[in-house]
Protein backbone atom coordinates (compact mmCIF):
# COMPACT_ATOMS: atom_id res chain seq x y z
CA UNK A 1 0.00 0.00 0.00
CA UNK A 2 1.35 3.28 -0.92
CA UNK A 3 2.17 5.75 1.85
CA UNK A 4 -0.10 8.68 2.27
CA UNK A 5 0.43 11.41 -0.49
CA UNK A 6 3.09 14.06 0.79
CA UNK A 7 1.19 16.91 2.03
CA UNK A 8 4.20 19.46 2.12
CA UNK A 9 4.52 21.37 5.58
CA UNK A 10 5.40 25.15 4.80
CA UNK A 11 9.08 24.73 5.73
CA UNK A 12 11.41 22.02 4.63
CA UNK A 13 14.80 22.07 6.73
CA UNK A 14 17.97 21.02 5.36
CA UNK A 15 20.87 19.29 7.11
CA UNK A 16 24.31 21.60 6.77
CA UNK A 17 27.10 19.51 5.58
CA UNK A 18 29.33 20.49 8.23
CA UNK A 19 26.89 19.27 11.10
CA UNK A 20 28.10 15.19 11.56
CA UNK A 21 27.65 13.26 14.33
CA UNK A 22 26.46 14.78 17.71
CA UNK A 23 25.80 18.05 16.27
CA UNK A 24 23.72 16.94 13.52
CA UNK A 25 22.12 14.40 16.28
CA UNK A 26 21.19 17.88 18.32
CA UNK A 27 20.47 19.98 15.41
CA UNK A 28 17.81 17.47 14.52
CA UNK A 29 16.50 16.68 17.80
CA UNK A 30 15.78 20.28 18.10
CA UNK A 31 13.87 21.16 15.07
CA UNK A 32 11.92 17.96 15.76
CA UNK A 33 11.25 18.86 19.02
CA UNK A 34 9.51 22.36 17.26
CA UNK A 35 7.54 20.64 15.29
CA UNK A 36 9.18 19.64 11.83
CA UNK A 37 7.36 17.04 9.17
CA UNK A 38 10.04 16.67 6.84
CA UNK A 39 13.91 16.89 6.75
CA UNK A 40 16.58 16.58 3.98
CA UNK A 41 19.44 15.03 4.62
CA UNK A 42 22.10 16.51 2.65
CA UNK A 43 25.60 15.26 2.30
CA UNK A 44 28.38 16.14 0.02
CA UNK A 45 31.67 15.37 1.83
CA UNK A 46 33.01 12.85 3.68
CA UNK A 47 33.00 9.09 3.65
CA UNK A 48 29.59 6.82 3.13
CA UNK A 49 30.01 5.08 6.09
CA UNK A 50 29.71 8.27 7.90
CA UNK A 51 27.16 9.45 6.07
CA UNK A 52 25.09 6.49 6.25
CA UNK A 53 25.42 6.13 9.85
CA UNK A 54 24.38 9.58 10.66
CA UNK A 55 21.36 8.88 8.33
CA UNK A 56 20.18 6.10 10.01
CA UNK A 57 20.20 7.96 13.53
CA UNK A 58 18.31 10.96 11.71
CA UNK A 59 15.93 8.10 10.45
CA UNK A 60 15.81 6.62 14.08
CA UNK A 61 15.21 10.22 15.79
CA UNK A 62 12.52 11.14 12.84
CA UNK A 63 10.35 8.30 12.92
CA UNK A 64 8.69 8.05 16.84
CA UNK A 65 7.08 11.97 15.21
CA UNK A 66 6.13 11.31 12.16
CA UNK A 67 8.85 13.59 10.39
CA UNK A 68 9.72 12.21 7.22
CA UNK A 69 13.56 11.91 5.86
CA UNK A 70 14.23 12.56 2.53
CA UNK A 71 17.80 11.67 1.05
CA UNK A 72 19.37 14.20 -1.32
CA UNK A 73 21.01 12.67 -4.29
CA UNK A 74 21.72 9.01 -2.80
CA UNK A 75 19.17 6.14 -3.64
CA UNK A 76 21.24 3.87 -2.10
CA UNK A 77 21.80 5.58 1.12
CA UNK A 78 18.10 5.97 1.29
CA UNK A 79 17.73 2.65 0.51
CA UNK A 80 20.16 1.16 3.56
CA UNK A 81 18.66 3.57 5.90
CA UNK A 82 15.07 3.09 5.54
CA UNK A 83 14.46 6.40 4.82
CA UNK A 84 11.16 7.94 3.25
CA UNK A 85 12.29 8.83 0.02
CA UNK A 86 14.98 11.02 -2.43
CA UNK A 87 15.31 14.37 -3.61
CA UNK A 88 17.16 13.63 -6.90
CA UNK A 89 18.68 16.77 -9.15
CA UNK A 90 19.39 17.09 -12.70
CA UNK A 91 22.39 15.09 -12.90
CA UNK A 92 21.37 12.29 -10.64
CA UNK A 93 20.17 8.79 -11.36
CA UNK A 94 17.35 9.39 -13.55
CA UNK A 95 14.07 9.73 -12.14
CA UNK A 96 12.58 6.76 -13.88
CA UNK A 97 15.21 4.16 -12.58
CA UNK A 98 14.94 5.53 -9.18
CA UNK A 99 11.39 4.80 -8.65
CA UNK A 100 11.70 1.24 -10.11
CA UNK A 101 14.71 0.86 -7.52
CA UNK A 102 12.47 2.52 -4.45
CA UNK A 103 9.47 0.99 -5.40
CA UNK A 104 5.77 2.89 -5.27
CA UNK A 105 5.88 4.24 -1.49
CA UNK A 106 8.79 6.08 -1.28
CA UNK A 107 8.61 9.92 -2.01
CA UNK A 108 10.97 11.03 -5.25
CA UNK A 109 11.27 15.22 -5.02
CA UNK A 110 13.04 16.70 -8.17
CA UNK A 111 15.07 19.88 -8.82
CA UNK A 112 14.27 22.51 -11.61
CA UNK A 113 16.08 25.20 -12.64
CA UNK A 114 13.71 26.73 -15.54
CA UNK A 115 11.00 26.03 -17.31
CA UNK A 116 12.15 24.34 -19.77
CA UNK A 117 13.52 21.59 -17.20
CA UNK A 118 9.84 21.73 -15.21
CA UNK A 119 8.01 20.83 -18.73
CA UNK A 120 10.36 17.69 -18.99
CA UNK A 121 9.34 16.41 -15.22
CA UNK A 122 5.74 16.67 -16.10
CA UNK A 123 5.68 13.15 -17.38
CA UNK A 124 7.93 12.18 -14.31
CA UNK A 125 6.95 9.40 -11.64
CA UNK A 126 7.64 12.49 -8.97
CA UNK A 127 6.00 12.84 -5.59
CA UNK A 128 6.99 17.26 -5.46
CA UNK A 129 8.71 19.30 -7.51
CA UNK A 130 11.53 21.97 -6.54
CA UNK A 131 12.21 25.47 -8.26
CA UNK A 132 14.83 27.94 -8.04
CA UNK A 133 17.37 29.61 -7.26
CA UNK A 134 14.58 32.26 -6.19
CA UNK A 135 17.20 34.23 -4.33
CA UNK A 136 20.82 34.04 -4.93
CA UNK A 137 22.50 31.65 -2.71
CA UNK A 138 26.05 30.78 -0.97
CA UNK A 139 24.80 26.92 -0.48
CA UNK A 140 26.47 25.89 -3.76
CA UNK A 141 29.26 27.27 -5.18
CA UNK A 142 27.97 27.41 -8.77
CA UNK A 143 24.55 28.72 -8.33
CA UNK A 144 21.60 28.07 -11.83
CA UNK A 145 20.90 31.72 -12.47
CA UNK A 146 17.30 33.32 -10.40
CA UNK A 147 14.39 31.81 -11.41
CA UNK A 148 12.42 34.95 -12.19
CA UNK A 149 9.11 35.61 -10.37
CA UNK A 150 7.28 35.23 -13.78
CA UNK A 151 8.50 31.92 -14.12
CA UNK A 152 7.85 30.92 -10.41
CA UNK A 153 4.38 31.46 -10.80
CA UNK A 154 3.93 29.74 -14.40
CA UNK A 155 5.64 26.80 -12.63
CA UNK A 156 3.33 26.56 -9.38
CA UNK A 157 0.28 27.37 -11.53
CA UNK A 158 0.80 24.10 -13.76
CA UNK A 159 2.49 22.06 -11.38
CA UNK A 160 0.33 18.41 -10.37
CA UNK A 161 2.33 18.56 -7.11
CA UNK A 162 3.33 20.47 -4.41
CA UNK A 163 6.40 22.96 -5.45
CA UNK A 164 9.36 23.88 -2.97
CA UNK A 165 11.32 26.98 -3.43
CA UNK A 166 15.12 26.91 -2.91
CA UNK A 167 17.67 28.89 -2.67
CA UNK A 168 18.84 32.09 -0.60
CA UNK A 169 15.30 31.97 1.84
CA UNK A 170 15.06 33.68 5.25
CA UNK A 171 12.02 34.11 7.10
CA UNK A 172 11.44 37.19 5.51
CA UNK A 173 11.65 36.55 2.06
CA UNK A 174 9.97 32.99 2.48
CA UNK A 175 6.68 35.10 3.33
CA UNK A 176 6.91 36.51 -0.14
CA UNK A 177 7.28 33.18 -1.61
CA UNK A 178 4.13 31.29 0.41
CA UNK A 179 2.18 34.59 -1.09
CA UNK A 180 3.00 33.89 -4.24
CA UNK A 181 1.75 29.93 -3.92
CA UNK A 182 5.00 28.24 -2.91
CA UNK A 183 3.68 25.13 -0.77
CA UNK A 184 7.28 25.00 0.68
CA UNK A 185 10.56 26.77 1.32
CA UNK A 186 13.58 25.06 1.46
CA UNK A 187 16.02 26.19 4.43
CA UNK A 188 19.44 25.54 4.50
CA UNK A 189 21.41 28.71 6.04
CA UNK A 190 18.80 30.36 8.16
CA UNK A 191 18.19 26.99 10.45
CA UNK A 192 22.26 26.46 10.63
CA UNK A 193 22.15 28.45 14.34
CA UNK A 194 19.34 28.34 16.51
CA UNK A 195 17.41 25.59 15.06
CA UNK A 196 14.24 25.47 16.66
CA UNK A 197 13.79 29.24 17.20
CA UNK A 198 14.37 30.12 13.32
CA UNK A 199 12.42 27.43 12.48
CA UNK A 200 9.22 28.76 14.80
CA UNK A 201 10.11 32.22 12.74
CA UNK A 202 9.14 30.99 9.81
CA UNK A 203 6.22 29.36 10.94
CA UNK A 204 5.07 32.31 12.77
CA UNK A 205 5.44 34.44 9.13
CA UNK A 206 3.52 31.39 7.43
CA UNK A 207 0.30 31.82 9.62
CA UNK A 208 -0.12 35.13 8.09
CA UNK A 209 -0.75 33.79 5.08
CA UNK A 210 -4.45 33.75 3.88
CA UNK A 211 -5.72 30.23 3.21
CA UNK A 212 -6.31 29.45 -0.68
CA UNK A 213 -8.45 26.87 0.31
Amino acid sequence: MRTPPLEFPPVYPITPDALRGEALRAWAESLIGAGCAVVQFRRKSGADEESLADLRDLVGLARPSSCRVIVDDRVDLCLLAEADGVHLGQADLPVPEARVLLGRDKIIGYSTHNLEQFEQALDLPLDYVALGPVYPTATKADPDPVVPPLVQREVIARSPWPVVAIGGITAAKAETLWRRGFSSVAVVSALRERPAESFREFLSRHRVIPSRG
